[in-house]
């Protein structure tokens, strides 16, 4: 991302160039499509959009490759979901591969925690040098995006990247055991071992991130049996938030469980809350065409029906709510809402802007062009 070269818009260009019609938002069905159904992407942003957004992310990574969430602070978590955006969207490799060579680094840095594996956020210095801030958001999440961030490395990349991954098995797995350092007897996973808080948006990143472990291990590591395992695990995080965080009755996830076992509930009008009943979803714990998938989407929608437009009260874009509309069909508002980024954070896509969210913004404009793709992004 150093660099933007031809083959980071392969994929976006051709996909563009056969879909787009032109600038302009369509309007926002005012009911969901039918389970299954599949929506025309009509009015996407032009391929020169998605260079520009391309050409921001690029800025944003050093020279030793960690990529920045604001000038003064590298979060890895958001550099993980950048990057994987970045893959997605044939990205020159190597530059992912230097992301991930740097957040392996320094996985192996201490942390107030003392788990292997773990990682920090880092302060950015006036004169460009990194410190520690000696705390993160959390621990299962950071690890879990880079498992999957690895895992779509070896799909999608090139050889020299899959060979890459390949050779880094003892690193991959010692940022996997840091999931198991965090994990309770159901299966689900505190954000930190000192803010013992089990989140549903935590646990739904870590059901995709113990997933791509099993496929890591499976088809690229040669271990079956490690293998089974995350299967399992990522089975019992499955099982637990259907069982546990979802209340059929309310029809609402929990956004957390406590360690006395008190679920803390939405509240209405919160828009953090309400984004927490999308992550299921997006990262397929349950199916979109599920009646607890529908139901969340459809009462996420109607609480706040000017997020297509960016009328919403968080003054983050949230590009991710958008790729949920995708997962649920429903192209009209993740297409509205793709020319309202254009009309408010082009072209300089400034803060509250950041690397997260042009990741998401990429896998974002491949879906809208081919749809076919949505699932594998």
């Amino acid at each position: 991302m150093s660099s933007v070269g031809a083959r980071l818009f392969i994929v976006v260009s051709a996909a563009a160039v056969l879909a787009a019609c032109g600038g302009g938002g369509g309007s926002a069905p005012s009911v969901l499509p039918a389970p299954g159904a599949t929506m025309a992407a009509t009015n996407v942003p032009s391929v020169n959009n998605v260079q520009t957004v391309a050409s921001n992310l690029a800025g944003q990574q050093r020279s030793d490759g960690a990529i920045l969430y604001t000038s003064t602070m590298i979060e890895p978590y958001y550099a993980n979901i950048a990057a994987m955006g970045a893959l997605h969207s044939g990205v020159d490799f190597a530059n992912v591969q230097h992301w991930m060579q740097w957040y392996i680094a320094h996985s192996y840095a201490g942390n107030q925690w003392s788990i292997p594996g773990a990682i920090t956020d880092y302060n950015v210095a006036s004169n460009g040098a990194l410190s520690s801030t000696g705390s993160a958001d959390s621990v299962d999440s950071y690890a879990a995006t880079f498992i999957s961030l690895a895992a779509a490395a070896w799909r999608d990349g090139n050889a020299q990247l899959q060979n890459y991954v390949a050779g880094s098995r003892s690193n991959i797995e010692l940022i996997a055991s840091a999931i198991d350092a965090v994990t309770d007897t159901d299966g689900l996973t505190w954000a930190t071992p000192t803010y013992r808080l089990k989140y549903v948006m935590d646990n739904s990143e870590v059901y995709q991130g113990l997933l791509d472990l099993a496929f890591l291990r499976a088809q690229v590591f040669g271990d079956v049996a490690g293998a089974a395992l995350a299967s399992v695990h990522a089975q019992q995080v499955q099982a637990a938030i259907n069982a546990k965080l979802w209340d059929p009755t309310r029809n609402q996830f929990a956004v957390a469980v406590d360690n006395q076992g008190v679920l803390t509930w939405p509240q209405a009008g919160n828009w953090y809350d309400a984004t927490t009943q999308l992550w299921p979803i997006l990262h397929g714990v349950v199916s979109p065409t599920s009646q607890s998938a529908q139901t969340a989407y459809s009462q996420f929608s109607n609480a706040f029906p000017g997020w297509p437009v960016l009328q919403k009260p968080d003054p983050f874009p949230w590009v991710s709510v958008a790729f949920v509309a995708l997962q649920m069909n429903d192209f009209s508002r993740a297409t509205t809402y793709a020319n309202a980024v254009q009309q408010t954070y082009a072209p300089g896509f400034t803060y509250p802007w950041y690397c997260a969210e042009s990741g998401w913004y990429l896998r974002l404009l491949i879906g809208l062009t081919a749809p076919a793709t949505v699932a594998s992004l």
